[in-house]
């Protein structure tokens, strides 16, 4: 995971929506700190967290995570965004970790074709 991209790309959105960092911080139930250092690049983010971060900003993880160079999460309809996000929220920690490795399996093929 390039953590400078995901940062960088955090903070982009963040003040384009014209967030602080304490304001966004505290609708992710993270500390500030915390949130700067994943701006820097210094830290990263639990997948909950990513989860979090991608559903405040309406940005997708692809795009964050520098798989994709444009944020595809408006491609979805709301619904089905809204839909994805609560099966996701509804997750043990056994899913999503479950989640995590389907989803990076699904991102490896994908890649090789």
């Amino acid at each position: 995971m390039n953590l400078s991209l995901l940062g960088e790309r955090i903070k982009l959105i963040r003040t384009k929506q014209k967030l602080t960092l304490e304001k966004l911080s505290e609708r992710l139930g993270i500390s500030r700190n915390f949130l700067w250092e994943i701006e820097a690049g210094r830290k990263a983010p639990a997948i909950q967290t990513l989860h979090k971060i991608c559903k405040e900003l309406r940005v997708s993880a692809d795009y964050l995570l520098g798989f994709s160079a444009e944020n595809d999460y408006t491609r979805a309809s709301a619904a089905e965004v809204n839909e994805t996000h609560e099966m996701i929220d509804s997750l043990n920690e056994g899913e999503m970790l479950t989640l995590y490795e389907l989803l990076k399996t699904y991102r490896q093929c994908k890649r090789r074709f």
